[in-house]
């Protein structure tokens, strides 16, 4: 009988034996076990936190998982588009994405702390808001209490939020555990037909997983101010979880490199076509994050533009500029040169600098909303005078998404953000000691040793 442990770690029959020695991570259990077990140090530790501030708390470990899981996102949809688009040139570093796509049922798992602290983190959860008549009735989040709380009473149990968020795992799971089983299948049996299942997993699985991502942006970051709303915000989830992904293969790929794994099967060439996709979405990410920035400023209707206003203002202003110097125009010009997309110290630095940039960027989507504590009614009017008055008569708590404390970060931010990344870092790396590290039974294998750039 089957481990439970390990068929959530890895929903793939083990294929180490049979391997060439070549592709194969040594057997060392400090690879995997040094940063699972620092990462659930950091886990435990950040829990003296909860007792000291649990909103905060839990603000922390949200961002640090929806960091972990936006990276796992964008990894699932690099393996489907290789499959798609019939790309040679990733083949050889395809492992990569596809051992870290088979981590949703693991972080299924670490995401069970956001539903203890859903009240604390959502302010659309607490049922006072739809008491028609009561001191905190709320016009606007009544008219949507269905999408949240149906088939039962608003206020009550989210069934409609939990049962979405379940749907979207289970759909993830699936994807990230077929797609390397057959890749894994077709090391111990090379047979075209495992990359043909895979394309045609690949051919349903994408829009569905597109569907699945765009509403886990709205239910698990966008909901945080639920008064606020983006047709766009999806589209700008995505570009920052697909560029921290490139960043995340291309970091284990040095890694392995650096240990001497793989030295002619990931050479610079694919370093540097990895280190172009990274460049390209620095700059669509930017596009997207301005497009919907100059479009709430041209609307600069009350309701919308309060979100940028918070961010624009009480020290967060900081953090915006922080990130346009460093999520945009330091990614841009160190990756512009072809010399520094080839220079692998360079390219190693570059990565890690990425994935910090990452997780600043949700921090900067999420703590904006952490609600103000007791005192703060400066904070409070301030926001209350960007709503119109017919928002205000209405109960509009918006007020209370609105009323960000003074920009700041506490240390569960940090211990959770660096704590869940390893944990979910570790996990894959034992996830790799029991497979070839590169897809050897691949029809386009062969092909992707000898790609070059033009």
């Amino acid at each position: 009988m089957a481990n439970p442990l390990t068929v959530l770690l890895d929903p793939a029959a083990p294929s180490r034996d049979g391997a060439p020695e070549a592709y194969l991570l040594r057997d060392d259990a400090r690879g995997w076990l040094v940063p699972l077990g620092l990462g659930l140090a950091l886990a435990a530790v950040s829990f003296l936190g909860l007792a000291a501030d649990p909103t905060r708390f839990y603000y922390s470990w949200l961002v640090g998982w929806v960091f972990c899981l936006s990276i796992c996102i964008g990894c699932l949809f690099f393996v489907m588009i290789q499959h798609l688009t019939k790309a040679r040139w990733s083949t050889t570093l395809r492992r990569i994405p596809e051992l870290f796509a088979a981590n949703f049922p693991l972080l299924a798992i670490l995401g069970i702390p956001v539903l203890f602290g859903i009240h604390d983190l959502y302010h659309w959860s607490h049922a006072d808001l739809y008491e028609i008549g009561g001191s905190h009735f709320d016009r606007i989040l009544a008219g949507k209490a269905g999408y949240f709380f149906w088939p039962g009473e608003a206020g009550g149990t989210p069934a409609f939020w939990l049962l979405r968020v379940a749907a979207y795992f289970i759909l993830w799971s699936y994807l990230g555990h077929r797609l390397l089983a057959l890749s894994v299948r077709s090391d111990q049996a090379p047979d075209r037909a495992h990359t043909l299942a895979a394309r045609r997993v690949s051919a349903w699985g994408l829009p569905l997983a597109a569907v699945a991502t765009a509403f886990a942006s709205y239910d698990l970051v966008m909901s945080l101010d639920p008064h606020w709303f983006s047709t766009i915000f999806p589209v700008y989830f995505w570009a920052g979880g697909w560029w921290a992904a490139l960043a995340t293969i291309t970091l284990v790929a040095l890694i392995w490199r650096r240990s001497g794994l793989l030295l002619e099967e990931i050479t610079t060439e694919h370093l540097q076509d990895m280190a172009k996709f990274m460049f390209a979405f620095t700059v669509f990410w930017t596009y997207i994050a301005f497009s919907q920035y100059m479009l709430y400023w041209y609307g600069n209707l009350p309701e919308e533009i309060r979100w940028y206003q918070v961010r624009l203002g009480n020290g967060w202003q900081y953090l915006s500029v922080a990130l346009l110097v460093a999520h945009f125009i330091i990614p841009f010009l160190l990756l512009l040169p072809r010399v520094t997309k080839r220079t692998l110290p360079v390219l190693a630095v570059a990565t890690v600098w990425f994935l910090v940039m990452h997780w600043m960027d949700l921090a900067w989507l999420a703590f904006p909303t952490v609600p103000a504590p007791a005192g703060a009614e400066h904070a409070v009017i301030g926001a209350a005078q960007m709503l119109p008055a017919a928002l205000q008569v209405a109960g509009e708590t918006a007020v209370h998404a609105g009323a960000a404390p003074a920009a700041r970060f506490a240390w569960t931010d940090l211990t959770l953000g660096a704590g869940l990344f390893l944990t979910m870092f570790g996990a894959t790396m034992w996830r790799a000691t029991r497979h070839a590290v590169t897809p050897m039974g691949d029809p386009y294998f062969r092909e992707s040793l000898r790609f070059e750039n033009v």
